[in-house]
């Protein structure tokens, strides 16, 4: 089977680009040919978007488009338009947690381009009742992640190491993990927070750590996606405040590698943790109950282990032999 996976790709920087750069090496190692074509580009090289794609998709029987919304939805109008000139299997995973405001706001587009394909992935219930909303077909497939058992390591008793690998962009309101912080801090002076990542709030956020006088707090900057494990081993416990999201590999990576997670309750997360369970959940935006939850992870190491190995337990679900069935149900092909 050929497969030309369709995005807005740049690599070694994870979310969409880091899925399809492990959906293609999946592929490729069972005997695939899957190649990327980038929709990224200046204005004047998106004019021939179209031209060059119709050109490469030839040669390919699938098309697999991953996008989300604003300029995400690009390879989708790009991706769908050829592939069915061509008349290609089209499939379409939709990511990002932006979904319902993008298709409120473009219904018609939206429905126009989706009810075109062959197969649209969601990658969680999220998702999937924002696609039921505009009765558009779907099929739940979640992300991907490289399941190593030596990435784990049993934290005993669990340390005040905070870590956060998101991106440093207003969506993932990084502001709110520092003034929960500031609070972990004043009862664990010993307490420290790194902070991976870069993005065009990075210089105010570092900025707003220092008017703080905040201590042990470390910037590492850009980190390519493969050196994400070698941070997280450094840290205990990962935070994530997103005001909205749909299925971050960055919760699912710090499960593989044995931290306990704290997330804010919003898109498709709560799909993802249980509660109590595999994970702590807080309201968007609310630093006071986000260090409370800060403190408890620490106050109860035996009942943040348990959840921790729980949470490493249920990452099996998104290992690549549990998925690879339904991905190659949606290329048309047996698996």
């Amino acid at each position: 089977m050929r497969v030309l996976l369709i995005c807005n790709y740049k690599p070694g920087v994870g979310g969409i680009s880091g899925q399809v750069e492990i959906l293609q090496r999946h592929l490729r190692e069972e005997g695939h040919t899957a190649e990327v074509f980038s929709t990224k580009g200046s204005f004047l090289w998106r004019l021939g978007l179209l031209f060059r794609l119709h050109r490469v998709a030839k040669d390919y029987e699938v098309l697999h488009i991953h996008c989300c919304s604003g300029w995400g939805f690009l390879p989708a109008v790009a991706g769908i338009t050829t592939g069915r000139r061509l008349k290609r299997r089209v499939v379409l995973t939709y990511h990002g947690g932006g979904g319902e405001r993008f298709f409120a706001k473009h219904t018609r587009i939206v429905k126009h381009y989706l009810s075109r394909t062959d197969t649209n992935i969601v990658l969680s219930g999220f998702l999937a009742e924002t696609f039921e909303k505009h009765r558009l077909p779907y099929t739940v497939i979640p992300n991907i992640l490289e399941l190593d058992g030596h990435h784990f390591r049993l934290r005993s008793p669990l340390k005040p190491n905070y870590i956060c690998t998101r991106a440093h962009e207003g969506l993932y309101n990084i502001h709110c993990i520092l003034r929960a912080f500031q609070k972990v801090q004043h009862e664990l002076p010993e307490a420290t927070l790194t902070l991976v990542g870069d993005g065009s709030q990075h210089a105010a956020l570092i900025q707003m750590a220092n008017s703080m006088e905040l201590k042990n707090v470390t910037f590492t900057g850009h980190v390519d996606n493969q050196a994400i494990y070698r941070h997280l081993g450094q840290a205990d416990i990962l935070i994530s405040t997103p005001i909205v999201d749909n299925m971050p590999v960055s919760l699912l990576e710090a499960m593989n590698a044995g931290l306990l997670v704290i997330s804010s309750r919003v898109g498709g997360i709560p799909y993802m943790i249980d509660d109590g369970k595999t994970g702590l959940l807080f309201e968007s935006d609310n630093d006071n109950e986000l260090a409370v939850k800060m403190l408890w992870a620490v106050e109860h190491p035996v009942e943040a282990g348990t959840i921790i190995q729980q949470a490493y337990n249920a990452v099996n679900n998104y290992h690549w032999e549990n998925i690879r069935e339904k991905i190659y149900c949606s290329y048309g092909i047996p698996s």
